[in-house]
């Protein structure tokens, strides 16, 4: 937009013309702080207008009834009060949010907001992003309809192709006759593609769809930093006709892999080239709205002088105070199942405890035994050298379950630090937390199967008649099942941790 080859006929003026350009980037760089790079061809930026019917977002997002104002959800879509799950982290998982009406701008922009988080290295299937003429409630492409007429912005997350060129965001176009090439991640009917992971970043992943003048651009926020506007270009494609009524959709779908897909808002923008006026609402519909927000208003105004008088208590803080956040949930979940290992792997540790006490009374009273045999001489009874190979695989049991013990109180430790650190801990260090936790647990269940080696080793050597104590073989089976019991209770320690992890993501 600048005449960079402009020359100045005096050279005392270059410095006085240099300044006037950059005076005058800035001035463009802040006109265009909304638009996409390379989406307005004119010297203006559109006028932007937020339109409402067409949009969704929290902290109110779904209703009480779970529907969502002039949205419509369906298969395993989850609304809730800030986000709209469109797919849980399970296998075969299909859900879509559309729109009820129509839209019928000419430009328009939208702002997606979302976020798509899995165990696994590897996700499945995706999410797409819709304008199409039909609703696609339901269907094979991302959970939504084939052969669609209209635009699909496609997060795709699983290599179907075995290319190594996934996570990718592919932009596809059809008329209404293609069908969808899964098994080419639909590569061979891409107009545009950028390669970009999208799957567990620390802030939501956000796009921004603009369509203005026959140019479509696909912006992306890698959800990196906090900044909302730190967009990068992804794909644009000139050209472009698409149909000038239609339905935005949201979909998504998992398969043998699976991600959760959360949608956190989305927000449309209908654009209006410069020197042109925005289309006005007409007066009886103005009229409407009116009356319609001024008895809200009134109604939002009784029940707000009905709940002061209930709960006097509560008057003066903030509304957002008395409810739970998505992050606090979270947290508290996260703290619960903490408490709970806390408290098992206590019981466990006592446990432990028993049987080293019991281990040690019967070293001792085999040594005391030996020394015994060994004062009187008396014939017939075990060799020495057998009572010595007894009494030092006692001896290695003890320090092995030493060492147990030992894990098992740096796994309280670990448990204890991450649950008096409360909200100051962020979550990469509770995650850290948690895998020193699980990193003790299997260095537990290595010493357990030492352990057993040990004792089975205990009962291939025969044990010296003792009167006064039990039979040798079995105390060795005693210990051996408390082994197994240990494991066991280890193992299904281990177990519940995952499930109420995995649990914590349908809330």
């Amino acid at each position: 937009n600048v005449d960079r080859t402009r020359r100045l006929p005096a050279a005392g003026h270059r410095q006085a013309a240099a300044a006037c350009l950059l005076i005058f980037s800035l001035f463009f760089h802040a006109t265009y702080a909304d638009i996409p790079a390379g989406a307005v061809g004119s010297t203006d930026a559109p006028h932007r207008r937020f339109e409402y019917k067409y949009s969704f977002k929290g902290p109110h997002l779904a209703q009480s009834d779970g529907t969502i104002p002039f949205w419509v959800h369906t298969g395993n879509a989850i609304p809730s009060s800030d986000q709209i799950r469109i797919t849980t982290s399970l296998k075969s998982q299909r859900g879509s949010v559309w729109t009820k009406n129509k839209m019928n701008f000419a430009n328009w922009e939208a702002e997606v907001t979302f976020r798509v988080s899995g165990r696994g290295r590897m996700g499945a299937d995706g999410l797409a992003i819709w304008f199409t003429s039909g609703q696609g409630l339901e269907g094979p492409v991302y959970g939504a309809a084939d052969s669609w007429n209209g635009v699909g912005i496609f997060f795709d997350s699983f290599d179907n192709d075995g290319k190594k060129n996934n996570p990718a965001i592919i932009v596809v176009g059809n008329n209404g006759k293609l069908i969808y090439d899964h098994q080419n991640d639909g590569s061979t009917q891409a107009l545009a593609t950028c390669l970009r992971d999208f799957r567990n970043k620390p802030y939501p992943i956000r796009a921004k769809v603009t369509y203005y003048k026959k140019s479509l651009t696909v912006m992306i926020n890698n959800g990196f930093t906090p900044d909302r506007n730190d967009y990068e270009l992804c794909a644009k494609i000139d050209n472009m006709v698409i149909p000038y009524e239609g339905y935005f959709g949201i979909s998504a779908a998992t398969g043998g892999v699976a991600d959760d897909h959360d949608v956190l808002s989305f927000l449309l923008f209908s654009l209006t080239e410069p020197g042109q006026q925005p289309a006005e609402i007409p007066t009886e519909e103005k009229e409407k709205y009116r009356a319609e927000f001024e008895n809200f208003q009134q109604e939002l105004d009784k029940k707000k002088e009905a709940f002061q008088k209930e709960h006097p208590d509560v008057q003066g803080e903030p509304v957002e105070e008395l409810y739970e956040s998505v992050n606090d949930r979270e947290i508290r979940q996260i703290f619960e199942g903490q408490s709970q290992i806390h408290l098992e792997i206590k019981q466990l540790h006592r446990q432990l405890a028993v049987i080293l006490d019991e281990q040690r009374r019967y070293v001792t009273v085999v040594s005391d035994e030996i020394i015994k045999q060994g004062a009187q001489g008396q014939p017939g009874q075990v060799p020495g050298k057998d009572l010595d190979m007894i009494i030092n695989t006692q001896q290695e049991v003890l320090r092995t379950l030493n060492e147990l013990r030992n894990s098992f109180a740096e796994s309280l430790r670990q448990v204890g630090s991450l649950q008096h650190q409360g909200n100051a801990a962020g979550t990469y260090e509770t995650v850290q937390h948690i895998n020193d936790i699980k990193e003790h647990l299997h260095i537990v269940k290595r010493n357990v199967e030492h352990l057993i080696q040990h004792l089975l080793m205990i009962e291939k050597v025969k044990c010296p008649e003792l009167p006064p104590m039990p039979s040798c073989l079995s105390t060795v089976h005693f210990v051996v099942f408390m082994v197994i019991q240990s494991i066991l209770f280890i193992g299904y320690v281990i177990y519940r941790s995952q499930q109420e992890a995995a649990a914590k993501k349908f809330f």
